[in-house]
């Protein structure tokens, strides 16, 4: 039963992003992470070691595909700055998979929900905009 759970949130999930523009896939990224955080704070409280493990690696793969999609070429200063934070957050993530601190989780998703939110609160104009942007950048790209 289980399985067939697994298996049809993964075809949600998968629907999700087909149907997804790539605000809203940030979005849903941004939701997953903080979703395996609370997962693993949870598992290390109930001492489940493996779903600890899953969660947090979740959370850090999550993070490091944020860190993977940030444009140095367009927006070299933010995306530094956002790369220096995502890197402090999986070393965070990585110490706390160790030490099992469940306190220090709330120092990583201070830094990181306000970001959540401020693209959860997005403006529709400001997801145009990025969208107008995203196009044109693809556009130069083919034609190169």
């Amino acid at each position: 039963m289980r399985q067939n759970l697994k298996a049809y949130k993964q075809v949600n999930v998968n629907s999700s992003l087909l149907e997804s523009n790539p605000h809203q896939i940030i979005l849903m990224m941004f939701d997953g992470m903080l979703q395996g955080i609370a997962v693993a704070k949870g598992a290390i409280e109930r001492k489940d070691l493996e779903l600890k493990s899953q969660s947090l690696t979740k959370a850090i793969n999550i993070l490091e595909a944020l860190r993977q999609s940030l444009d140095f070429d367009n927006q070299p200063e933010i995306s530094k700055n956002f790369d220096v934070m995502y890197s402090y957050c999986i070393d965070r993530l990585a110490d706390i998979s160790i030490s099992l601190d469940v306190d220090a989780f709330s120092e990583v998703v201070d830094m990181l929900k306000p970001l959540r939110d401020a693209w959860f609160a997005m403006p529709e104009s400001g997801k145009q905009e990025g969208l107008s942007l995203l196009a044109e950048k693809n556009k130069l790209a083919e034609g190169a």
